[in-house]
């Protein structure tokens, strides 16, 4: 029995058996705003099984239309374009809220792409809708195609940070991050601290071209082959000298390792520097893989960087660069890709420059190569499997064992039916619904799914472990905010002998209260509860979270 007929199953034996409509009801206000796209044919991207949806009887195949997030390739739109209308089925107008883009520009000479600070998302979470939020490769990619299109000779360049975290997951999104860089045709790619505790001669080996930049840390050597201490490119009239550092700060945190060789940045600079001038480029541009006052100490002492980029900084990048006091221009890239940076050059002399922080939202499509990309990364982790990606089952603090929230409906019915009926009952649905679906992703499956430890995308011992071994813990159930309950259980049909008291106690310790006044905004009090919603509802996935507008919604037991 698959896992959607075992949730069918469970729900008919408590007489709720709910319908397809109901069921993409919920799964619309979990996900994304979706449409019936019969005609896109995403069939190579997902399971060839039948699937059943919770509450209904007939198999669904699963290369048959599908519930998806649709959203229609769209030009690059000015402000006297902007109008009123949606993209696709999204609700949200992106120019609306974020802003046009390029108004009044004339159209550039050369414009140069500056990126960086990737942190390992390679896409948004669609969680909350993916038409709220911004980033991901797929996006950058059509919108990169989309001035090359235009014929803006692009010059493109990532200050590096594309990583997050150790282990195999973050490895192989570090690889997926680079190559995709690449791909898209980025001339330099810088270098970040956590990037370098990689084993990088791997990926490095791979890169035709290889756009790996970094003037103070090299792969194995110098000048090795592996990675390039500058690079030179010709585009539009201009030539431009690009180098890329590792800040002071971050490179003294850099660990011992045979396969990278690293000396302080400014050594390296005046190495470098001196190259770039006898090429005659008259665009230099310095990234720099550090904060912003390091990245102006070090501008200060090589004024002759027209162009200096930090790759550290606030969550955004600014609406204006800031001018340095020796005349650069200083740029910051913001954070988790959400944005990039275009600098528009012109050689007719009456313009300087134009500049544009573009939010790469869902005005621009989702690319077909970056798509596959996804698809080959998610299938890459399902045969890896939890083994292969190092992940061990922790115990939980309490040493209790977990059950499923099915296990609570005989003595806990009206609550049981509160949560069936919240967007938390169909969480595991979403991700086998994704595209590609993300069912066999850690990082998606720690909030979508019952015991797991959330921040550290691990299980708890008697956690999930997949739909088809442990289909009573799908769904982000009971004990996800109560506690593991299996002791409980067992205690209160009799199973083991306990005493009163221990069963007292057992119930205590799954008992929740929520203070006054509990929430997670200005002026109200963070408790236990909210705490532990955030660790679902965090910035990223749920940026828009409100635990007191939240909670009428899930509202049971004594918090009623």
């Amino acid at each position: 029995m698959d896992f959607f007929a075992v949730k069918l199953h469970a729900n008919a034996r408590s007489g709720r058996v709910r319908t397809l409509a109901a069921m993409a009801i919920a799964v619309v206000a979990t996900v994304v705003v979706v449409s019936v796209a019969a005609e896109r044919d995403h069939s190579a991207n997902r399971p060839t099984s039948d699937v059943r949806i919770r509450g209904t009887s007939a198999p669904i195949r699963s290369d048959g239309p599908k519930f998806e997030a649709h959203f229609v390739n769209k030009p690059i739109r000015l402000a006297d374009e902007r109008g009123r209308q949606t993209y696709g089925e999204s609700k949200v107008d992106p120019i609306e809220k974020n802003g046009p883009i390029f108004v009044d520009w004339p159209k550039p000479d050369a414009a140069m792409i500056f990126t960086g600070d990737q942190l390992g998302y390679l896409e948004p979470c669609g969680c909350t809708g993916l038409e709220n939020q911004k980033g991901g490769l797929k996006r950058r990619d059509t919108f990169v195609k989309q001035l090359a299109e235009k014929g803006w000779p692009l010059v493109m360049m990532d200050t590096g940070g594309h990583s997050k975290g150790y282990g195999p997951q973050p490895k192989i999104k570090l690889r997926n991050s680079i190559e995709a860089l690449q791909q898209i045709g980025y001339q330099a790619v810088g270098l970040g601290d956590n990037d370098l505790r990689f084993e990088l001669l791997s990926i490095a080996v791979n890169l035709d071209p290889n756009p790996l930049t970094c003037a103070n840390v090299a792969i194995l050597e110098f000048d090795g082959g592996f990675s390039q201490r500058f690079a030179i490119v010709e585009k539009g009239g201009f030539k431009f000298g690009i180098t890329a550092v590792l800040g002071e700060r971050e490179r003294k945190t850099l660990p011992t390792s045979d396969e990278i060789v690293h000396m302080p940045a400014d050594e390296a600079l005046k190495e470098v520097l001196p190259k770039l001038q006898a090429a005659n480029c008259d665009q230099l541009v310095l990234l720099v893989y550090a904060g912003v006052e390091d990245t102006k100490a070090l501008a200060a002492n090589f004024p002759q960087f027209k162009w200096v980029v930090a790759g550290k900084g606030g969550d955004e990048p600014p609406y204006q660069p800031t001018k340095l006091d020796h005349g650069a221009q200083l740029i910051e890239v913001g954070s988790k890709g959400k944005y990039a940076v275009v600098v528009g050059l012109y050689r007719d002399g009456k313009t300087k420059f134009e500049y544009q922080k573009v939010p790469l939202d869902v005005r621009f499509d989702d690319s077909p190569t970056m798509q596959q990309r996804m698809v080959d990364y998610t299938q890459e982790l399902q045969t890896l499997g939890f083994d292969g990606l190092g992940i061990k089952a922790q115990a939980h603090p309490s040493g209790h064992e977990f059950i499923g929230s099915q296990a609570c409906v005989d003595c806990h019915g009206e609550e049981f039916e509160i949560w069936e009926n919240t967007p938390h009952a169909h969480a595991t649905e979403a991700i086998v619904d994704a595209s590609p679906p993300r069912q066999f992703d850690p990082e998606c499956i720690s909030c979508h799914v019952t015991g797991w430890n959330d921040p550290k995308y691990v299980p708890w011992i008697s956690g999930f472990e997949s739909i088809e071994k442990t289909p009573h813990l799908t769904a982000n159930g009971c004990e996800n905010c109560h506690g593991p309950a299996a002791r409980h259980v067992a205690a209160e049909n009799g199973d083991i002998d306990v005493t009163d008291e221990e069963i007292e106690a057992l119930r205590r310790a799954l008992h929740v209260k929520i203070v006054e006044n509990e929430g997670n905004k200005a002026g109200q009090v963070e408790g236990a509860v909210v705490r532990n919603c955030l660790e679902c509802h965090d910035i990223d996935n749920s940026p828009d979270f409100d635990f007191q507008e939240y909670w009428p919604a899930v509202k049971h037991g004594s918090g009623k």
